[in-house]
Parts: structure tokens; C-alpha cells; sequence
């Protein structure tokens, strides 16, 4: 019985052909990696943002249409290359010349950034929904989730937190915090630059869409093998932990989804070069653990600490 994400994902792999001599990667990473040469591979990746799910009605035209680009990005970054294309299909209620604009000044924001060309698409009329895909390139090696080796150190980029706090404050009608955190949920920064220096020296990668438990449970299934977390060095927000209570404030930094920072593990011998990557590209990057032989293990100043929540479902 098909009861959540994950079993939605096990049925269609079982059931549609994903095998080819010309797939590198098919599902089950960040993005699909078709071969070109012997050096080069196309890095392909597609997303649906939807009214609720993904954005709710507070959110500007312009937001919608930056966030609806910007986490299709973060997948190409996660793999260690480089956006270049992308195609567009969106779903509109009525033709509002003003909202399809400011819409398109957002998307624009990401494009003029990363210098990317668009390619194709499809308009319709219908409830608000935007589907993008996006072709990257890599540049030096690809980086997958299966990667991970035992002893790697795990990292995380720049600050955890950010967008679930937001929409715990936003749900518990506290403007005044919501309003403090609101750019993490609607305005994340894809670490196209991070990933792309990252994929000479990390082993595997994945970006934090789903939440560091949900998104880090992926990697080590993949890779086989365990991982212990410092909860104590996970980096977020000044005062955050001051905000929320024991319980809300760790789902924030590792149950909560949408801040779009790299999660990445490389072997010992790196952590210099990865201290190279944080001064070049102007950008904290923490050590939060190591990976082990098997299981996932929290701690918290010594003690092991459990948690009765997962990551982002669609379905829950």
C-alpha cells in the first residue's frame, strides 16, 4: 500500500523503466546525470512549487517566481556543477499583466545571477503551479549521495533553522520573529559557487531541502554505512534557541526543510581545503560529525538525543 513519499517513489521505480547505456544517474539523487563524453555529462533536475505546499498567499509575485527557480538550482549545486538551461511550464489562474511581471523579475533575479538561458516551456490556464527544469553541466567531478565514506567528515554550509522558524512563527502569528526570519523561507540563496568548488574535495552531497534528519538519512542509506551528529555544532541563527522552545527549535534546525544549504562529507585529509572554500567563497562551513559504520546517531554534549519527528513528506 502506498502510503507516504517514499512509497509513492519505491512504486514508480518498480513499475517505469529508468535504465539506459546512456544514464549515468537516474532517480534517486538531487538530479539525473545523462553521459555526453567521456568527461562531460548533462546534470538534469525538475521541481513543482504549488499554492500551499510551497508558497502561500503572503508570498509576492516576484518571491514566488525567484524561490520556484531557486530550489531547482540547489539540486544542480548539490551535485557539484554548474546550471545552464532550464525550461518553464506555468499554470495560471487569469493573465494579471502586473503579477506576471513582478513574477518574472524574480525568476530574472536567478537567471542575470547564474547566467542561464531559457529554452522552452508551456503556459496554461488553471490553479497557480510552476514547473522548472533545469540542465546543468559538470565542470569536475559529480557529486552523489552514495559516496560517503566511513570516517568523512560531515559539514553543513552557511546557518540551519532559518525557514521552518519562520513558519513556526508565522503559525504561531508571532510578526515580529516571522518577519526576522522570513527572507530564509522565501528568498534561500542556491550555493551554486560552494558546490562547484566543493566537488574537487567532498565525497558525497546533498542540499538540505527535506531537512538535515530526512536529507542525511539519504545519504547514509545510500552509501551504506552511519552517521553521529554534535547537535551542539550545528550552526543557526543568533537567539533562535532562545526563541523556540527544546523541542520546536530542533525541528527547526534538523526537521524542518527549505534552507537550501549543502550538506557534504569528505575525508580528514581535506579539512584545509575546505577552509580554502569558506574564505573564497565568503561562507561559514561547519563540521557537524563524522560518518560511522552503521545507525544515525544524535548527540547532544556526550548523550545520544531522540527525536520523534522525520523530515518534509508531501503526502503528510
Amino acid at each position: 500500500m502506498i502510503k507516504n513519499e517514499e512509497d509513492l517513489v519505491k512504486y514508480i521505480l518498480s513499475n517505469i523503466n529508468t535504465s539506459s547505456s546512456e544514464i549515468i544517474q537516474s532517480i534517486g539523487d538531487d538530479c539525473s546525470v545523462l553521459k555526453i563524453n567521456q568527461k562531460k555529462s548533462y546534470i538534469i533536475t525538475t521541481d513543482t512549487s504549488l499554492l500551499g505546499p510551497h508558497f502561500t498567499k503572503d508570498y509576492k509575485p516576484d518571491e514566488i517566481g525567484y524561490k520556484s527557480l531557486s530550489t531547482n538550482l540547489s539540486d544542480i549545486a548539490a551535485m557539484g556543477c554548474i546550471p545552464k538551461f532550464f525550461l518553464m511550464s506555468i499554470t495560471l489562474p487569469k493573465l494579471d499583466d502586473k503579477w506576471i511581471k513582478s513574477f518574472y523579475k524574480g525568476v530574472n533575479k536567478l537567471v542575470r545571477q547564474f547566467k542561464l538561458t531559457l529554452i522552452g516551456g508551456d503556459v496554461n490556464k488553471g490553479p497557480l503551479s510552476i514547473t522548472i527544469q533545469v540542465i546543468g553541466v559538470n565542470k569536475n567531478k559529480i557529486l552523489y549521495r552514495s559516496m560517503a565514506k566511513i570516517n568523512d567528515d560531515i559539514y553543513v554550509t552557511g546557518k540551519l533553522g532559518g525557514a521552518r522558524a519562520a513558519l513556526i512563527f508565522k503559525n504561531n502569528k508571532d510578526n515580529k520573529n516571522y518577519k526576522r526570519f522570513e527572507r530564509y523561507l522565501k528568498q534561500p540563496l542556491p550555493r551554486i559557487e560552494i558546490g562547484k568548488e566543493i566537488s574537487k574535495i567532498a565525497n558525497s552531497c546533498i542540499d538540505v531541502s527535506d531537512g538535515l534528519l530526512k536529507d542525511l538519512n539519504n545519504i547514509i542509506s545510500m552509501s551504506k554505512v552511519g552517521a553521529v551528529i554534535n547537535l551542539e555544532k550545528i550552526p543557526t541563527h543568533s537567539n533562535l534557541k532562545k526563541i523556540l522552545k527544546d523541542n520546536l527549535y530542533y525541528q527547526s534546525i534538523i526537521g524542518g526543510g527549505e534552507d537550501y544549504e549543502l550538506c557534504f562529507t569528505a575525508h580528514t585529509k581535506m579539512r584545509n581545503k575546505i577552509r580554502d572554500v569558506a574564505r573564497k567563497t565568503n561562507t561559514k562551513i561547519t563540521p557537524i560529525g563524522k560518518i560511522t559504520k552503521k545507525n544515525l546517531l544524535f548527540m547532544l554534549n556526550g548523550l545520544e538525543k531522540k527525536f520523534n519527528f522525520g523530515g518534509f513528506d508531501h503526502f503528510e
